[in-house]
């Protein structure tokens, strides 16, 4: 291997470990934001209905029961998708680091 073709492939790898540490942290903040929205959507089932408040910057607004638990319902879908779309680029991005360890091995050994 030379030491040009060692030197991208290390690069390479130090983008795709970086991309992958992007990935795990916005996942975290994806499922964290999806147990807020779940929570937020089990206490609001509780409750019969009329007006709810959702926060809205530094405030609370009132707002029809039923059109916020929508709103929420739809928001947990999206993080849901959100959440399964990062988890496949995660799958992704952790094969191509093991084939690149793989190649960097084979090349040095």
């Amino acid at each position: 291997m030379e030491n040009e073709d060692a030197q991208q492939m290390l690069m390479e790898m130090q983008k795709n470990q970086q991309q992958m540490q992007q990935i795990v942290q916005q996942k975290e903040e994806t499922e964290s934001e999806l147990q807020e929205s779940k929570k937020a959507l089990k206490e609001l089932e509780k409750k019969e209905e009329g007006e709810a408040y959702r926060q809205v910057g530094n405030i609370l607004v009132a707002k029809d029961r039923d059109k916020l638990e929508d709103e929420l319902e739809e928001r947990v879908e999206d993080l849901e998708v959100r959440k399964k779309s990062l988890s496949k680029k995660e799958e992704q991005l952790q094969s191509k680091l093991e084939e690149a360890q793989q190649q960097m091995m084979q090349q040095q050994g």
